[in-house]
């Protein structure tokens, strides 16, 4: 007796689905605690956010520095850095004003800038 086409077909499916089944979840990368903010490569990851979003948005934003951050080994390659930086605006009479932002950047390291994206940035209210 020949089976048709669409029943073998049917049989594969279910076979997969069955061996899909069985294997574990995936897991989740843990986020780190960034060790040292004034390293070299997170004051870059902060820089970078800072100048991508001033850029995109006309802030007239100038880095600071990185004040805390995380980092978290990114599902399908790369780093996700989760920074907190912060940046100055000028104000008036010659002031300038300070406030902490919140930074999601993915990246990875040694690559070239154009592969690095800014994910979120947005001002921490105090």
């Amino acid at each position: 007796m020949r089976r048709s086409p669409l029943a073998l077909l049917l049989g594969v499916a279910l076979l997969l689905l069955r061996a899909a089944a069985t294997l574990p979840a995936p897991s989740r990368a843990e986020w780190a605690p960034v060790p040292d903010v004034n390293g070299l490569l997170i004051k870059q990851v902060g820089q970078f956010a800072v100048l991508v979003y001033d850029m995109a948005h006309r802030k007239d934003l100038s880095f600071v520095g990185v004040m805390r951050g995380h980092t978290q080994d990114a599902v399908g390659g790369g780093t996700n850095y989760r920074l907190v930086v912060a940046a100055a605006r000028p104000g008036g009479a010659g002031t300038t004003t300070t406030a902490e932002y919140d930074s999601l950047v993915w990246g990875v390291p040694g690559s070239r800038a154009d592969t690095w994206k800014l994910h979120r940035f947005r001002k921490i209210d105090s």
